[in-house]
Formats: C-alpha cells, structure tokens, sequence
C-alpha cells in the first residue's frame, strides 16, 4: 500500500503546476467549464484506476484524450440532468466497489491511495456518478426504442447452428471515436499510448473502462463470444491475425479507432466430446500365450456383430465362459485414461468397442448408456439480451454524436 501511496504521490508532484495555471480554463462546455486542474487530476485518477505504474511522462500523453472525455461526461451529465436523471450515494459507492474488486484492492483502499496522492475524492466520484446516469438516460431513453421480435431471435439462433463448429473469438474492445477528421493524428497517437501501457502491464479492462466509448466501457470492454461475419471487415481482419492474450495496433473504421484484445478462440457452439458422460463397463477377456491372445481377439471380434446392449453382454460371457462384465461406471469421458479415451469417445449407446490389449488380457469397452454435452448454443434470452447490447450501443453513440454538434464547446488548451 505505502508504494502505491508513494508512486501517486510523486506522479502528482511531478505533474502538478502553481495553482494560477491548475485553474486556467482549457475548454468550456455550454455554460460549464474544464480547467488544467481537473485534466490534471483525471489523468492521475486515469492512472490510478487502470493499474498503471508509469512514469509521469504518461500524464503529458494521455492528456488529450482525458480532456476530451472530460467533454462529453460534461455533455451527458447536462443531457442526463435535463432529463431528470438521479444518482444516489449506494449507486456510486457500489461502482467504486466494483473498481476495487477489479484491480485487487480492499474496501476503501481506492478513496485512501487517491486522498493521500493529493487527487480530491470527488473527482473519482464525480467520474462514476457521470457514467451511472449516461447509463440510466441511455436505458430509460433509448431501450424503449429497440424493439426485438421473436422471428429475429429465432434467425439468429438459426444462423448460429448453421456455423456450429466455424470459429468464433472472445473479445474485448476499446473505441475512440473519431467525428472531426482533423483529429485523426491525435486520437491514433492516443490509441498508441494506450497499446504501450497495455503492454507494460496495465489491465485491458480499467483502460477500457477509463477510455473507451462504446457501450462496453462499464464492462471493461467485454462484447462476448463473436463470431466470423459479425464484426466490420478491418476489425474482423485484426482479430484473425491475433493469438489469445494479444492486442492489436490501433484499428481505423468509419466509427474511430478500435482497440480489440482477444481473449480466447473457440468452435462456434461446438461443445467438448469430452464433457459426453458414459455409463461405462468392460469385458476382459483373460490371456497368456500369442494362441490364447488370438483366440481372445476372435472372440472380442465376434462380439462386435453378435451384442447390441449391455443387457446381452453377461449372457454372451456366460457362454464364451470369460469373466462376467465389470459392474457399469458412470464416467465423464474426459475424466476416462487418455489410454482408452479414443475408443469411447464416438462410441454409441450398447455399442462394443473395437478390442483392446491390456495386460494379460484382451478388453472390450462398453457404454450402456450416454449423455451427450449441451450443443453450447445460447438461450434465446441471452441471444435476445446480445442483439439488445449492440442496437443500444449504435443508438448511444449516435446520441452523444448528435449532442456533442448542439453543444457550445470551446476548447483552449
């Protein structure tokens, strides 16, 4: 704790001005300014928040962006005060909890690192208190405007058995919009900036959560599972060329610059063979010299056309005069010796298994019965849920877009 505390402390020394500068004006927002003060203190709570150990010189960098968040949180608190929105203490104080809980702190050691850093607290309160209500005006304004028919569910979920077993990517995501051109430049260069903290340690999601202006942001970035043909094709492309843990380079698209990180790959909605449970018994067939062995493989061979069902296996030993089958054994097949996993598993129901030498013996496998995994396909709930997320994520920016061309902004600095 003493190291953080000390860390912060120098980060804000080394970035702090004289008072008269703190308070020069670098933007004004309708009737609402942004003084060097407040970007400055965001910054280190930028810092503080994301996990980020690096040296002051990072404070200069990020500056831009910090100010431009700065200006549109100043642009949804005044549309989400407009509009009767209210954020109450337990809302606020919970969000900190969760921010805690992100970067393995205990409860209360955020607000303390930050007032003996010299950042005042209700910068950070301030921060979150703008995010819950954009949050809540986005929910109470623009979810009743996304309407999702049953027929669409039904074809999404229809398309996705369609790509069962296509590849599909977790991923998460950090977008910088980009709505004046002249400030390409600037936002890829900030985008860069993030990418070098990322790779030094800091985590993706407080990044995210700090930067990002998509509708992700409050989940660290999360958009889920994502499958090929989902995602604009540069952003498709980006995630291809990625191995899981990787971020890509800053990403250029008609919304802005996207950050992705992938997180894992896998087969569409294809569950594990492995996660199939076998009620599972065998045969042994006991021998000692290459006659009795061949003899036993007879045996076993002649088993595999004549023996449908666990139920016929003790007769048919009885009458070879082997040993009586095992007693069954309820089993995950993954959990099955690697040894004989690959006889049991595209094995059917009642089928003998192809023979097998074991010792002294010859073994044939059984499943008197099988449960195969669930397909890993999502409920119409949360496919519902997902289509919900990415039309509200359009509606939110396309908001904020058409907010930020009403608004007074004189930006100073």
């Amino acid at each position: 704790m003493r190291s953080v505390v000390a860390l912060l402390a120098a980060l804000f020394i080394a970035c702090a001005p004289a008072a008269r500068g703190q308070q020069r004006i670098v933007a004004v927002v309708n009737d609402e300014i942004i003084s060097a003060h407040d970007v400055e203190t965001r910054s280190v709570l930028t810092m503080v928040t994301a996990g980020s150990g690096n040296n002051p010189e990072i404070l200069k960098r990020i500056a831009p962006q910090v100010l431009r968040a700065l200006i549109d949180e100043r642009i949804q608190t005044q549309e989400a005060q407009r509009s009767g929105v209210t954020v109450t203490e337990k809302d606020v104080a919970d969000a900190i909890d969760r921010i805690e809980r992100n970067n393995k702190m205990r409860s209360g050691d955020l607000e303390k690192a930050l007032g003996q850093a010299g950042v005042s607290i209700p910068a950070l309160q301030a921060q979150i208190r703008a995010l819950i209500a954009w949050q809540k005006l986005v929910s109470r304004k623009l979810r009743p405007q996304v309407q999702i028919t049953e027929d669409e569910v039904t074809e999404k979920l229809e398309a996705l058995k369609a790509r069962q077993g296509s590849p599909e990517h977790l991923i998460s995501e950090i977008l910088l919009p980009l709505d004046n051109p002249d400030q390409e430049e600037e936002v890829r260069t900030t985008a860069l900036n993030l990418i070098q903290q990322m790779q030094r340690g800091t985590n993706f999601a407080a990044i995210a959560q700090q930067f990002s202006k998509s509708a992700s942001a409050a989940a660290g970035g999360d958009i889920g599972w994502v499958q090929d043909g989902q995602l604009e094709p540069e952003l498709e492309n980006a995630i291809k060329a990625l191995r899981p843990g990787e971020v890509s380079a800053p990403v250029r698209t008609a919304s802005g610059f996207y950050i992705l990180g992938l997180r894992g790959r896998r087969a569409v909605a294809q569950a594990s063979p492995d996660e199939a449970v076998v009620l599972l018994t065998q045969l042994v067939i006991q021998a000692r010299t290459p006659d009795e062995f061949r003899a036993a493989e007879q045996l076993a061979g002649a088993l595999r056309g004549d023996v449908n069902g666990c139920d016929e296996l003790a007769p048919v030993a009885k009458e070879m005069r082997v040993a009586p089958p095992t007693e069954p054994q309820r089993l995950r097949v993954g959990d099955i010796n690697p040894a004989i996993r690959d006889k049991i598993r595209g094995l059917k129901a009642g089928e003998p298994s192809a023979h097998l030498r074991a010792g002294n013996s010859v073994v044939v496998l059984m499943a008197c019965s099988r449960e195969e995994p669930p397909s890993g396909l999502p409920s119409r709930d949360d496919i519902e849920e997902t289509i919900m997320r990415q039309r509200l994520d359009l509606l939110s920016r396309r908001y904020l877009r058409d907010l930020r061309r009403q608004a007074f902004v004189d930006i100073r600095a």
